[in-house]
């Protein structure tokens, strides 16, 4: 089931459980208040009857003959009680259980017992599919007790019960589907946020990466539908990454596969003809350091590739790095170089050393290849530079000189793949920094990556 229909259910039953509970209460306080209301009517009416009689005592008691005072006495309960309702009678019986009066046809001594307390008694009884109030009092004349009944027909009292009840309960009910109708538009409208959201997180999960909320007033699910927003933003973010760096990948993959191409179809060439043509030792072993120089070249290739493509990731681990370490690896590594010349200050960085070394090499290879009888490697906790005086690049080269494969003017002829600063540009962006170049034709070059705060 739907959030939507379970609120709307939730809230429905609620509400038709609280009219009902409502109506329920209704109904009761208007029944108790009718039937206290007619009670107290009909226990006045009998105190006023009681009244009457005590005041006509005296005709009652001067009478000496027990017949003829039963005779004045049925005759003033009669005048008593001749204007009375329709649905009011009246019984007045001695305290032996003799009827003096009775136009009810009921016997109300069945019904209660009254005894010589004076006190009012009253009960509803139903009999004769019909509802009476009997009310009942003790009185005292000549002294007898009589017991005068007041016995009123309430039947229409509970049938207006019971279509006060019918009322209530359509009023109720017209009530219920009303609000129910409003709830049901109101929550349509307000859970309208988490239906688009559905419908947005199927069409993110169908590939439709730019689908994004409307968003809508300052409650709970619209700030809802900016976290959904801003998820969306970052997975399509992810995403256009992971399709930039697959396409990347790709890219460098075909590349690598056109560079590959030229060594091995002259290592092929050249191991057919030592297998197939005559040739002299000086051929041979020309043709053999041929093959064995492009099978070299064919190995740095792959592993530069193998560097650039692990190095996707765009995570590194930086630790401390000291620069008297980092020093004298790059003593042993330059040692029988002389055109490099290192100039490291004291102190620390925070880094891969590794890699760092992997763009200094890289940057002194690249400036042999362009000429360079003089490289000077700087290195220092603001940073690290590499000087030469090659033959330095053209304006138009320096913007491309970072891409994959790209190869300019100063290195066409020379040893080279154009993937060395491809990956130093790749191992700065992972030390949060960018490699830079100032270069003058003819005169040099200077490669520089700062220091970016506290790392690289």
């Amino acid at each position: 089931m739907k959030l939507k229909s379970k609120l709307t259910l939730g809230v429905i039953s609620t509400l038709l459980l609280a009219l009902f509970a409502c109506c329920t209460m209704s109904i009761a306080v208007s029944k108790n208040s009718i039937l206290k209301s007619t009670i107290t009517y009909s226990e006045l009416e009998l105190e006023k009857l009681k009244d009457n009689l005590w005041v006509n005592r005296q005709d009652i008691e001067q009478s000496t003959e027990e017949l003829t005072m039963r005779a004045v006495l049925r005759y003033c309960f009669f005048q008593q009680t001749q204007y009375s309702d329709d649905n009011t009678e009246y019984v007045l019986i001695n305290e032996n259980g003799d009827s003096i009066y009775n136009n009810s046809g009921v016997n109300p001594e069945a019904i209660m017992s009254l005894g010589t307390d004076e006190a009012v008694k009253t009960e509803i009884v139903r009999f004769a599919e019909s509802d009476y109030l009997v009310c009942g009092k003790t009185c005292s004349l000549n002294n007898t007790y009589y017991h005068i009944y007041l016995i009123r027909n309430v039947t229409s009292i509970f049938v207006q019960l019971r279509q006060l009840s019918f009322i209530y309960m359509a009023i109720g009910l017209s009530v219920c589907m009303i609000a129910g109708a409003v709830i049901i538009f109101f929550l349509r409208k307000e859970l309208e946020p988490l239906e688009q959201m559905k419908r947005e997180a199927e069409a993110i999960a169908e590939g439709q990466y730019s689908a994004r909320l409307k968003i809508s007033g300052k409650d709970e699910l619209a700030h809802l539908s900016r976290s959904f927003n801003q998820m969306a933003e970052s997975v399509e973010h992810h995403i256009l990454e992971v399709e930039k760096t697959s396409e990347a990948r790709n890219r460098l993959i075909h590349a690598l596969s056109h560079e590959m191409r030229t060594p091995v179809t002259a290592i092929s060439g050249y191991s057919y003809a030592l297998r197939s043509v005559r040739m002299n030792e000086e051929q041979k072993t020309e043709a053999l350091e041929f093959i064995d120089l492009e099978a070299k070249r064919l190995e740095r290739l792959s592993g530069k590739m193998t560097e650039l493509i692990g190095l996707s990731e765009n995570k590194i681990q930086l630790q401390t790095i000291h620069l008297a370490d980092m020093k004298k690896q790059l003593e042993m590594i330059f040692q029988n170089q002389n055109t490099i010349r290192l100039q490291i200050e004291e102190g620390s960085m925070l880094g891969d050393q590794d890699l760092l070394i992997l763009v200094i090499t890289n940057l002194c290879d690249n400036a042999r290849k362009a000429g360079a009888t003089e490289i000077t490697v700087e290195v220092s906790p603001m940073g690290i530079w590499v000087k030469d005086n090659g033959k330095g690049i053209s304006e138009s080269d320096r913007e491309r000189i970072f891409e994959a494969f790209y190869q300019g003017d100063a290195s066409r002829n020379q040893e080279g793949f154009g993937l060395g600063l491809a990956l130093c540009q790749k191992v700065a962006e992972l030390h949060h920094t960018r490699l830079q170049v100032n270069s003058v034709e003819g005169k040099g070059s200077t490669f520089y990556l700062y220091n970016s705060l506290t790392t690289l």
